[in-house]
């Protein structure tokens, strides 16, 4: 187990840095074009669960269902494989330039298992409805999705105080 001052030193400029900068540089870029383009499919996310509550007609409800269904799918698959590299490429660079502990990300974690659980329950609970679903039904599943919402909104917003801090530190020092 490294003690704190073998930590640090590990973190001290050294021979192979400029490949870790380098590598940084790149990681914001792409953290911030994904965030982006993320941000923008959970508004559209958020704006088809409004939809979905507001609808009175069984047969719009029900053809806006399926869309907002498929469309939690596609986000899902997004969102994991932005997750995924994060995982292995900024959250690691972060820590090193950062210096800073790994745990830093403990909560980010969380919330993004707590809105899987809540997306999971919506796509679980539609799975098994009888269809056509219902306005309340709707309502009640739609429900699901809003605090999912929530806490991948936190989490974005989370995540881009982390790029910021990165971008602006990497201005500062010229990386």
């Amino acid at each position: 187990m490294n003690t704190l001052d073998e930590t640090n030193k590990a973190q001290l400029p050294c021979e192979g840095d400029d490949e870790r900068y380098a590598h940084l540089s790149v990681a914001v870029v792409r953290a911030r074009q994904e965030h982006d383009a993320l941000e923008e499919e959970l508004a559209d996310l958020y704006a088809q669960v409004c939809t979905v509550r507001k609808d009175e007609d069984i047969v719009h409800l029900n053809a806006n269902v399926r869309i907002l269904n498929e469309r939690v799918k596609h986000f899902m698959r997004e969102w994991s494989a932005h997750i995924a590299w994060e995982k292995t490429e900024l959250f690691p660079y972060a820590v090193w330039y950062l210096e800073t502990e790994p745990d830093l990300f403990t909560l980010m974690e969380q919330d993004y298992g707590l809105a899987e659980r809540f997306i999971g329950s919506f796509l679980n609970t539609l799975e098994q409805s009888v269809l056509p679903i219902s306005p309340e039904e709707a309502k009640a599943l739609s429900s699901y999705l809003l605090q999912a919402y929530a806490f991948l909104k936190n989490r974005l917003n989370e995540e881009e105080e982390i790029i910021d801090t990165l971008e602006d530190h990497s201005n500062v020092y010229s990386y």
